[in-house]
């Protein structure tokens, strides 16, 4: 199923929140939108020229595209970009080495926390990151442990490649 408008809208959002979407990114998506239609709706105007805007006033142009949310389906495009900039989270190509990229991966478990509508293999993944990190930051692991969490975790989006 090739995601929705506001699925985009949504992944678009997470990854302003993940600091991993860029607005060139919603910017070239939303421009090769508008050059596909005759009449394009407000939203993707003001998302057009939002290269300048606060990025809460992005997320809330984001969050005005109609339609049904999906945190998983948002989700899983999400993990498939890290996929793409992130294939290996290993300190020896300076992958998730640094701190801040802890701090991501804690923040993918923020996110997730409360929400129902995940499916329990990516849930999984996600808490199990979580929790082994907890371990190789105390120094109770190495990041070989890590490397197996993430590789999971990036299989759980594998066919969501094609629709980035």
């Amino acid at each position: 199923m090739q995601p929705s408008l506001k699925h985009y809208a949504d992944y678009f959002s997470i990854g302003i929140y993940l600091n991993i979407c860029a607005y060139s990114e919603i910017i070239n998506w939303v421009d090769k939108l508008i050059a596909e239609i005759d009449h394009p709706e407000d939203w993707m105007i003001e998302l057009s020229t939002s290269a300048y805007k606060h990025p809460l006033d992005v997320v809330h142009l984001l969050d005005s595209i109609p339609g049904e949310q999906n945190l998983e389906i948002s989700l899983r495009l999400i993990i498939a970009k890290l996929g793409r900039i992130y294939p290996l989270p290993s300190p020896e190509n300076h992958h998730f080495a640094k701190p801040v990229h802890s701090q991501f991966l804690r923040s993918l478990y923020h996110l997730i926390f409360d929400a129902d509508s995940i499916a329990d293999e990516i849930r999984t993944a996600i808490y199990q990151i979580d929790i082994d990190l907890d371990y190789v930051e105390q120094g109770y692991g190495d990041w070989s442990v890590i490397e197996q969490d993430y590789e999971k975790l990036l299989a759980t989006s594998f066919d969501y490649q094609q629709w980035l």
